[in-house]
């Protein structure tokens, strides 16, 4: 029988195939759980929350008022639990590194601050005119000096300070080394928003999003390296292109601030053991 609650599960229980989906999903991120000491009955409770949250976001029904039952109803939570997590006070999300980011990406893309050949300019820290890191800081927001925001952009060896103390942009993007709160932060976002696109797919809905992967096995450790080394070149050049890209059409047509979408694509590379566990 059909359930007659729209978008909630079917009676008979979640197909095998995304609980087998599930269980492989969760291995590596126990692991990080683990590593990091959250126990079960932490996770548990983020779970709790997560799950509501969920329900609350996606599962109302029209024209009604969503209750605490209901959401009890689609959770297998208690009604209190619910009642406790739905009305609790909102919690501050840190968003590190988004200036940093919109700094770095204007400094990676826009024509105002590359050289002739195209490249990121080398910059003083200030200067009466011209480009400098402060004009660069800038123009992106008045909000942080930009010393402080460089001195963060040192720390983490994103930009290096030259002996005639003009400043250099090392790498294509903001690689948080070492910096576990930015580390955290950019694997929950990135993993999250894959997730989201994979469950677009899977749910069924429309349009798609692209979400495509290569697999290949019985390789070397040589053909490895060879190919971690060229997926980093091939990958890196895309992420720019469309770095670029991003920036003109963001100043060519920017959007009413109400109706501003994000948009995010990426890449990884990963390579383990063959355990012959990859399906044929």
């Amino acid at each position: 029988m059909p359930s007659d609650l729209p978008g909630d599960a079917p009676p008979s229980g979640p197909p095998a195939a995304l609980t087998a989906a599930v269980e492989r999903l969760l291995a590596p991120l126990l692991r990080v759980l683990i590593h990091f000491g959250v126990t079960f009955p932490m996770l548990g409770t983020l779970l709790k929350r997560g799950y509501v949250d969920a329900a609350t976001r996606h599962f109302a029904l029209p024209d009604r008022e969503l209750s605490d039952s209901r959401v009890a109803l689609l959770t297998g939570l208690h009604r209190k639990d619910v009642s406790v997590l739905r009305h609790r006070p909102e919690e501050a999300k840190t968003r590190p590194g988004t200036l940093s980011a919109r700094v770095l990406s204007r400094w990676l893309a826009h024509p105002d601050w590359a050289d002739a050949a195209g490249r990121p300019m080398v910059l003083p820290r200030a200067a009466e005119t011209g480009p400098s890191f402060e004009a660069l800081v800038v123009s992106i927001s008045r909000d942080v000096r930009s010393r402080t925001l460089l001195d963060e952009l040192l720390r983490l060896g994103v930009v290096r300070e030259r002996a005639d103390e003009r400043l250099e942009l090392l790498g294509a993007a903001d690689i948080p080394s070492g910096d576990l709160d930015r580390l955290a932060y950019y694997f929950g976002r990135n993993l999250g928003d894959h997730i989201a696109a994979a469950g677009h797919n899977l749910i069924g809905e429309r349009p798609p999003y692209m979400e495509r992967a290569l697999a290949f096995d019985g390789l070397s450790e040589a053909a490895i390296a060879q190919l971690t080394e060229e997926a980093g070149r091939l990958g890196m050049a895309m992420l720019t292109q469309l770095n670029a890209m991003a920036v003109r059409l963001a100043e060519a047509d920017p959007p009413d601030p109400a109706a501003a979408q994000r948009f995010m694509t990426g890449l990884y590379v990963f390579s383990t053991q063959d355990n012959g566990q990859e399906p044929d």
